[in-house]
């Protein structure tokens, strides 16, 4: 049977272009070099989808209770690529990335809870720490912009809070700002180029968790 693969994430697991504010086609859930006859992959990006933090007009976008009900809607899956954490960074919010990283843990607990997968097998969970925000977006997007120069210094400090967050925890972890970077553009989202970076490395990371994947 194909390994099913659930890919949970914001913008950049939507696609959202900084070029053409559409959605991309060449996005790194498309772009997985796996081979189709051996995984389906489930996209449930959404734009704007905080980690942690609740928008007083748009609480949906808070991802971790859809968090729960994507697990089980998607039954039976093998893997749960879970990126979050950079809509949490708006100065709205001026959240610490330790206070962030202590949001993506619940989601790892919530993983971990026994009674979600009764009668199915456990999945597999990949968390991935986002791309980091680029230094000059505080004047992309003006001092009224959803970033500030906090933002961006607190993007710089996420991945290593996240993982040493999720630590204690049998889930594996990279970090995207290893291999990709936002556009120069917005400072916020991967162009086309970056999407296809990050796919090659999260492929290589997947054949790692199964090595039975081409």
């Amino acid at each position: 049977m194909k390994k099913r693969i659930l890919c949970y994430g914001d913008s950049n697991t939507w696609g959202f272009s900084p070029e053409e504010y559409k959605r991309m086609d060449e996005r790194w859930t498309r772009n997985l070099s796996l081979n189709k006859d051996q995984v389906e992959i489930i996209e449930e990006g959404l734009n704007g989808r905080n980690a942690v933090c609740i928008d007083t007009f748009q609480p949906e976008k808070c991802g971790f209770k859809d968090f729960k009900r994507a697990l089980v809607s998607h039954q039976p899956l093998d893997l749960i690529v879970l990126m979050l954490g950079t809509n949490d960074l708006k100065s709205s919010y001026h959240s610490s990335a330790r206070f962030i990283a202590n949001g993506i843990r619940q989601y790892v607990c919530e993983y971990l809870n026994p009674t979600l997968f009764e009668g199915m097998p456990k999945p597999e969970l990949l968390v991935i720490s986002p791309i980091l925000l680029d230094e000059t977006l505080p004047e992309i997007v003006g001092p009224a912009g959803n970033f500030n120069s906090y933002s961006v210094a607190q993007s710089k400090l996420l991945a290593q809070e996240i993982k040493q967050a999720i630590a204690p925890y049998p889930v594996h972890f990279m970090n995207a700002a290893e291999f990709a970077s936002p556009s120069k553009i917005d400072g916020i989202h991967m162009d086309e180029k970056n999407h296809g970076l990050l796919a090659k490395a999260i492929t290589k990371k997947i054949q790692e968790i199964f090595p039975e994947l081409d």
